[in-house]
């Protein structure tokens, strides 16, 4: 395991009213601004004084804007994970990098990604088992992969019935189905294929039992001002049918459990972030 890297030299923890969830997950499909709203949720986080890392899960983060946020991160990856993992049960760091170097595992991680994700998070987990004041906000992979992530530790367990490696899943599975410890946002689009494609992801994860899941309908026109107080006769008119149809598309959401975000009108990322970060608290 690679040591966290932090990019902000202290924070400090403190209470709130608020639950604060020691794992969130984000999700959704790609190009739907879930790793915006991951940066955002991580940046609202560490503006409240809590103790939060920002992990990108399967892919490198932008390390140049999560420095120019002063975002803390996890820089962790699936084999560096395995790796350590392995270690720990051989009790040899030497052999597991022997071992992981050899082509059946290259093939075995290639044929089988859920059981490099399953690891992974397992690495996260204990993290946060062993800092009780962390939370971490994981930019996981796109619905499809999310859902192999949450389901492989299932798939395993019930693969191999008994031994060290269900021992494992099952230190898991107590610290996920804990009361108030894991969130999950699914972030979608305004439109009606999106809406779809994220409650079809809910409904799935729930036969996980998993419970405590909002959906986050990202990059709305309609909310946006300049949009929402003008008329139509002063917006051309690709943008009056977006509108009407965002509007229909939103009235489906339930608004007491869901959440809306406008469209930020910027091109950079930063300003993106956090204009967004005070909007996460509805998430919390």
């Amino acid at each position: 395991m690679k040591d966290p890297i932090s990019n902000s030299s202290s924070q400090h923890s403190t209470p709130s009213n608020k639950l604060i969830r020691k794992l969130y997950v984000v999700t959704g499909k790609g190009g739907v601004g879930k790793t915006s709203l991951a940066l955002s949720m991580a940046l609202h986080l560490k503006n409240s004084g809590r103790k939060v890392f920002y992990n990108s899960f399967d892919h490198t983060p932008d390390h140049q804007l999560l420095k120019s946020l002063d975002i803390p991160y996890l820089d962790l990856d699936i084999v560096d994970s395995a790796k350590t993992y392995m270690g720990k049960k051989l009790k040899s760091q030497t052999i597991a990098s022997w071992i992981m170097k050899t082509p059946f595992f290259h093939s075995l991680f290639n044929m089988i990604p859920g059981l490099g994700m399953m690891i992974l998070l397992g690495q996260i987990i204990e993290l946060l088992e062993d800092d009780p004041e962390l939370t971490i906000v994981l930019d996981s992979p796109a619905s499809g992969h999310a859902l192999t992530m949450f389901e492989s530790s299932h798939n395993f367990r019930d693969m191999f019935k008994t031994g060290l490696i269900v021992d494992d899943i099952d230190r898991m599975h107590r610290f996920i189905y804990g009361e108030g410890i894991l969130k999950t946002v699914i972030a979608c689009l305004p439109t009606q294929m999106a809406l779809t494609e994220g409650t079809e992801l809910l409904e799935s994860l729930k036969e996980l039992k998993i419970e405590d899941i909002q959906l986050v309908s990202n990059d709305n026109y309609h909310l946006t001002p300049g949009v929402s107080d003008s008329s139509e006769k002063d917006l051309p008119n690709f943008l009056i049918k977006k509108v009407e149809l965002e509007k229909e598309v939103s009235a489906k959401l339930n608004l007491q459990d869901n959440l809306l975000l406008a469209h930020i009108p910027t091109i950079h990322k930063k300003e993106v972030i956090e204009a967004l970060s005070p909007s996460m608290e509805g998430l919390l």
